[in-house]
């Protein structure tokens, strides 16, 4: 069946927007991670797609930037890799998050996971806690050292989302806190942190 001229521009100038936009997003992306892959030891950086991917003190790390779509907003994720044993994500309260923000936690996929307690009445009523392997999370979030990491990392102003899955810890900026990430001092501050904390979990 033959395409008719029409049809065939219309084809062309959806195929042209198409590799415009990937091409230029790529671009764009490749300039904004540029003081990401600084922060990676020599040689070890590598970016492709929306994934850049090194080591950070000898230790694997990722920056993952996830552009806006109507199921949430963009977000930007960063990864640092873990022994942990057990699973769990850790986040303000849903009440306290804007409606964006929200729509990125209900499309995290971090499996079967339980809402827990800490014990802790601070911690309770402003932070939800979900784990597998409960026991083993709690000792955990409790240590003294860890329950002050966590709490400095997920209680700040700028929302984060606390993951830990497959061996590997990550912290989550949906919406607006995604931008932070981009700026060498919050990111050099939050790699820095988020791999004191996956020492923790050995």
């Amino acid at each position: 069946m033959l395409i008719d001229g029409p049809s065939l521009l219309a084809l062309a100038v959806v195929l042209g927007a198409i590799v415009y936009y990937v091409f230029f997003r790529n671009v764009w992306l490749a300039r904004r991670m540029k003081p990401l892959v600084e922060l990676l030891d020599a040689g070890t950086a590598r970016l492709e797609g929306g994934r850049l991917s090194g080591k950070y003190a000898g230790k694997r790390a990722w920056f993952e930037y996830h552009a806006q779509t109507r199921a949430g907003p963009a977000a930007m994720r960063i990864g640092v890799s873990c022994g942990a044993s057990f699973s769990f994500r850790i986040h303000k309260q849903a009440e306290s998050l804007q409606p964006a923000e929200r729509a990125c936690l209900e499309n995290l996929e971090e499996g079967s996971l339980d809402a827990v307690k800490s014990g802790d009445p601070l911690w309770d009523s402003e932070l939800a806690l979900a784990a597998e392997g409960e026991a083993s999370f709690r000792r955990w979030v409790n240590r003294p050292d860890v329950h002050e990491a966590v709490g400095t990392i997920a209680l700040r102003p700028l929302t984060t989302i606390l993951l830990c899955k497959d061996g590997a810890l990550w912290a989550v900026y949906p919406g607006a806190s995604a931008e932070a990430v981009f700026q060498d001092r919050f990111a050099r501050e939050a790699l820095g942190e988020l791999v004191s904390l996956s020492e923790t979990l050995a």
